[in-house]
């Protein structure tokens, strides 16, 4: 259901388009209560909405008329209702406000603030948004999200497309269609995860799982991530491997100060991630003012049913490219993705649901997926050792020592500390300034060993390193103890390095390797 979707008009250059909603041939002129319809904003399969003249009041409001039969539906009816009221009471300024629900003529209706402006979709189709900007914006959105949650509200839909921006930078959130009150059951007939998988939670794919706020906290930093980048996260045309980055990759670099608050809030664990959406905002904010946070994640652990899918590491996960990838194991895939992806027509008929995106009705969506946790375990001591299962894997227990060991020549020992076994032996480069282009992360525990394999076949000439065997100027390990192994090429000099990196492209990263450059830095 969609009650807070379409109260929003398009100005400027920009056609006329609602979130989804298909422009269709109206009927303005008509008198309904003490409504008389100005003009159509949009229709689609769950009603039509119509700027109209409330001669009551005397004000133009946003009016969405459902079809006909779901009034006689009781069960939608009193649904409507509830979640109407629900929206109703939230009190924030960046929530446009329902004036009044209910039925008139045969008909649900909800009676909206009406705004000008544009969805944030349309900016960022014309480009990347400065990140001062778009962290502005999604601090606004960031307050209305914490206000439903207050409320035992959740969105479960938050992406650029409901998100709404008018002359001033006001945002808006809208489209709480899919929202889900914590109080009550979930409103979908089939019980099947709903939203835009381009921004949805690793949990959303799970069993029944029980949703918090820290999806939409997620949803929320995904949102951030695609404006600033000017592209989602894990940009497919593929449900299966949308679904699988949410579950199985850590999100990918911006090349911004903004990179670990992002990651702070898209840890696969929901338990892990920052404790609220505000939070979120204010921690982006100190990033761009170079103040320093000291922990990202939320402090108090928020209740969560559903395990993290797979050993995640906590805070910054190191970046990966975007470029081509290793092509893992069918039977890892099948470990993390038990259940296949499944397109599904939404219908109006149901009343239960409605998948809202660009240019038709019919878009659809639904997803089944069972997901495989695994756990860590660690014994103390000088050197620990990580024991991290993967599914469909033999066990494999790594030794990280708790100081990195520094090497000087360029040429790796036999079998350096860490070394994979692979034909090409793992390289420990001095640091003494040299730059390189890293084309590649494994991000896997127990599959370290095919991913670099992979990588190297895919990247001729280039070498693999492990980041706790290397300089102070790259990230040692995981959160978790996690090693970092990285394919890479190495430059004859800067501007060979930062060459190298644009011929290659996508999100690849250029790092000077030595014990001085803070972690992270970007030299291209």
């Amino acid at each position: 259901m969609s009650n807070g979707v379409c109260t929003f008009v398009h100005t400027g250059n920009h056609s006329s388009r609602l979130f989804g909603m298909t422009v269709a041939a109206d009927r303005s002129g008509a008198a309904l209560g003490p409504y008389r319809l100005l003009r159509l904003l949009g229709k689609g399969g769950m009603g039509e909405v119509y700027e109209a003249h409330d001669t009551v009041k005397d004000r133009n409001v946003a009016l969405k008329l459902l079809p006909p039969h779901l009034a006689g539906d009781e069960q939608f009816r009193a649904r409507f209702l509830r979640e109407s009221q629900t929206v109703a009471r939230l009190n924030d300024p960046h929530v446009i406000p329902i004036h009044d629900f209910g039925e008139i003529d045969g008909l649900l209706y909800l009676d909206m603030r009406i705004v000008h402006g544009r969805d944030l979709r349309s900016l960022i189709d014309e480009g990347r948004i400065d990140p001062e900007r778009a962290v502005s914006l999604i601090a606004q959105v960031a307050g209305a999200l914490d206000a439903a949650h207050r409320s035992g509200l959740l969105h479960r839909d938050v992406k650029p497309e409901n998100i709404l921006v008018d002359a001033n930078d006001f945002a808006y959130l809208v489209d709480f269609g899919i929202a889900q009150s914590a109080g009550a059951t979930r409103f979908t007939a089939t019980g099947a995860a709903i939203g835009s998988f381009a921004y949805m939670a690793p949990e959303r794919f799970g069993d029944d799982a029980a949703l918090t706020p820290a999806s939409d906290v997620y949803s929320l930093a995904c949102v951030l991530f695609e404006a600033v980048t000017g592209a989602p996260p894990y940009p497919s045309t593929s449900y299966e491997r949308i679904i699988s980055s949410h579950l199985t990759r850590p999100i990918p670099p911006t090349g911004t100060v903004l990179d670990p608050v992002i990651a702070a809030g898209t840890t696969k664990d929901p338990a892990q991630r920052i404790a609220s959406c505000g939070a979120f905002a204010d921690a982006a904010k100190d990033a761009l003012a170079g103040r320093h946070t000291p922990t990202l994640v939320a402090p108090i652990p928020q209740p969560a049913p559903m395990q993290s899918p797979y050993p995640q590491p906590v805070g910054y996960p190191v970046p990966y490219p975007t470029g081509p990838q290793p092509t893992r194991s069918s039977g890892g895939k099948t470990a993390l993705i038990a259940a296949a992806v499944a397109a599904v027509t939404l219908l109006a008929a149901g009343g239960a649901f409605w998948l809202l995106t660009d240019g038709s009705d019919d878009d659809t969506a639904t997803t089944a997926a069972a997901v495989t946790s695994t756990g860590a375990s660690q014994t103390p001591g000088e050197l620990p050792t990580v024991t991290q299962t993967v599914p469909g894997e033999p066990e494999q227990t790594q030794t990280v020592q708790t100081t990195a060991t520094r090497t000087t020549p360029d040429a790796a020992p036999a079998r350096a500390r860490g070394d994979l076994g692979l034909p090409t032996p793992m390289t420990v480069p001095s640091c003494d300034g040299r730059t390189i282009v890293i084309v590649y992360n494994a991000t896997t525990p127990g599959q370290y060993s095919q991913e670099i394999s992979s990588a190297l076949a895919s990247n001729p000439g280039a070498k693999y390193l492990r980041t706790d065997n290397s300089c102070s100027s790259m990230r040692q390990a995981y959160d978790d103890g996690s090693a970092i192994y990285a394919v890479y090429y190495e430059g004859s000099s800067l501007a060979d390095t930062c060459a190298t990196k644009a011929r290659i492209g996508g999100a690849v990263y250029a790092r000077r390797l030595d014990d001085s450059t803070p972690v992270g830095t970007e030299i291209c």
